[in-house]
């Protein structure tokens, strides 16, 4: 991993700086867009718009359960728990029963 992205996930779990976790929003955006086109095919496009609206509430709590010294790929965390976290979004919303 990136010896940038290392710091700023320190600097947000450990300080809980907001230019880092900014940082690192505008980082994932890349890995999470797919999964938003992957659910907007699936259940339209509202269900597209919903996710949008919704992806970077969860971010914070998100980023703050992230462990460097696992050795999962931040994309990998990112893409995992951001499907599970849409999932739960659209069955709350009705889309998935």
């Amino acid at each position: 991993m990136d010896e940038q992205l290392k710091l700023w996930i320190k600097q947000f779990q450990q300080d809980k700086d907001a230019d880092a976790l900014g940082n690192l929003k505008e980082h994932c955006a890349h890995m999470i867009e797919p999964l938003i086109v992957e659910f907007t095919k699936k259940y339209g496009e509202e269900a597209g718009v919903l996710l949008r609206s919704k992806w970077d509430k969860r971010f914070f709590f998100i980023f703050s359960k992230y462990q460097l010294n696992v050795g999962l790929s931040l994309e990998s965390f990112v893409q995992n728990t951001y499907r599970f976290y849409f999932m739960e979004v659209l069955r709350k919303a009705g889309y998935i029963q």
